[in-house]
C-alpha cells in the first residue's frame, strides 16, 4: 500500500501559498495530481461523483453549454462533455443512463432524474462480489449516501413533508429511513457518527445545522484513516476536508477560515504524532 510522507507533510507548507487560502482546493488537486499514483488520482476522484450525478442530470436537461457544474467531480467539465457525445466512454451507470434518458426509457420515471442516477449508481457501486467502486472510496460514498438519506429525512420530518421518494434505498440504514416511523429511525447505534443530527433539526438554524453535517463527515473520515496518517486514504480524507472548506468559503467567508484552521491544526498534530512514534522505536 501507497505511503505518501512527502505528500501529507508538504501539505503544511502548501497551506502557506496565498492561492490555497482563497481556493484550497484547486491548489491542493493540482498539487496531489503530481505526487499520487495514477490509480490512487483516480480513486481519489471517484469521491466526488455525487456531484458527476448533479452535472450530468443538468447538463441533460439544459440547452445551454452553461449549465452550472459543482467541482470538485471525477469528471472535468470537458469529460463531460465528451461523455454526452459519447456515453459508453463513461462508467457503465453513468451511460446507460444517458441513453435511456435519450430514449425515454427510464426506469424510474416517478422520481426526479437526478435521484434515478443516484439509485443506479448506489446500485452499481454496492452490487455483487466485484462492486464498480471499491476500497475507502466505495465505503466513503456509500457513508455519503447514508448521510444524505438521512438529513434528507431529517428535513422534510421537521417540515411536515414526505419524503419516502426522496430516500436512495440501497442497504439496511436507508431502507430504515423510508420505513421507520421512531426518532431514530429504528437505527440506534447504526447511526455513528451522525447520532447528533437526530435532534438538531429542531430549532437549529441552517447554519448549525450544516455545521453539524460538516462535522458528522470528518469524524467518520477520522475514523476511517484511524492511525494510517500517510496512507492514500489519509490523502482521500484531506481532499474530502479540503472540499468542504472550499464549500464554506463560499457559504460564510468566517466560518470557512474557521474549518481550514481546524484542518491546519489536525495536519499539525498528526504530523506531530508520527514524528514522535518513528522516534520512539
Amino acid at each position: 500500500m501507497a505511503q505518501y510522507y512527502f505528500l501529507i507533510s508538504s501539505l503544511t507548507e502548501l497551506a502557506l501559498d496565498e492561492g490555497f487560502r482563497k481556493h484550497p482546493y484547486p491548489v491542493f488537486e493540482e498539487f496531489v495530481r503530481e505526487e499520487l499514483t495514477k490509480l490512487d488520482y483516480a480513486d481519489l476522484r471517484k469521491c466526488f461523483l455525487l456531484n458527476d450525478v448533479s452535472n450530468f442530470t443538468a447538463a441533460l436537461k439544459s440547452t445551454s453549454s452553461e449549465a452550472a457544474f459543482r467541482k470538485p467531480s471525477c469528471y472535468d467539465k470537458d469529460e463531460l462533455e465528451e461523455g454526452l457525445i459519447d456515453p459508453d466512454i463513461l462508467f457503465p451507470f453513468l451511460a446507460d443512463f444517458i441513453w435511456d434518458v435519450r430514449s425515454e426509457s427510464r426506469i424510474f420515471p416517478g422520481i426526479s432524474e437526478e435521484n434515478e442516477l443516484l439509485r443506479r449508481m448506489m446500485e452499481a457501486i454496492s452490487a455483487g462480489d466485484e462492486p464498480l467502486i471499491s476500497g475507502f472510496t466505495r465505503s466513503y460514498l456509500e457513508f455519503e449516501m447514508q448521510l444524505k438519506n438521512l438529513t434528507t429525512a431529517l428535513s422534510c420530518r421537521n417540515e411536515g413533508r414526505s419524503f419516502t421518494e426522496d430516500i436512495i434505498p440501497f442497504d439496511h440504514f436507508s431502507g430504515s429511513i423510508a420505513v421507520s416511523q421512531a426518532a431514530d429511525f429504528g437505527l440506534g447505534g447504526d447511526l455513528g457518527v451522525m447520532f447528533e443530527l437526530i435532534d438538531i433539526y429542531g430549532g437549529a438554524s441552517p447554519l448549525a445545522v450544516e455545521k453539524a453535517i460538516t462535522a458528522a463527515r470528518w469524524a467518520w473520515l477520522d475514523d476511517m484513516v484511524d492511525y494510517r496518517l500517510f496512507s492514500r486514504e489519509a490523502v482521500f480524507a484531506y481532499a474530502v476536508k479540503i472540499a468542504d472548506v472550499e464549500r464554506w468559503l463560499l457559504i460564510t467567508p468566517e466560518e470557512g477560515r474557521k474549518k481550514l484552521d481546524e484542518l491546519l491544526n489536525q495536519l499539525h498534530r498528526d504530523i506531530r504524532k508520527m514524528t514522535r512514534e518513528e522516534n520512539s522505536e
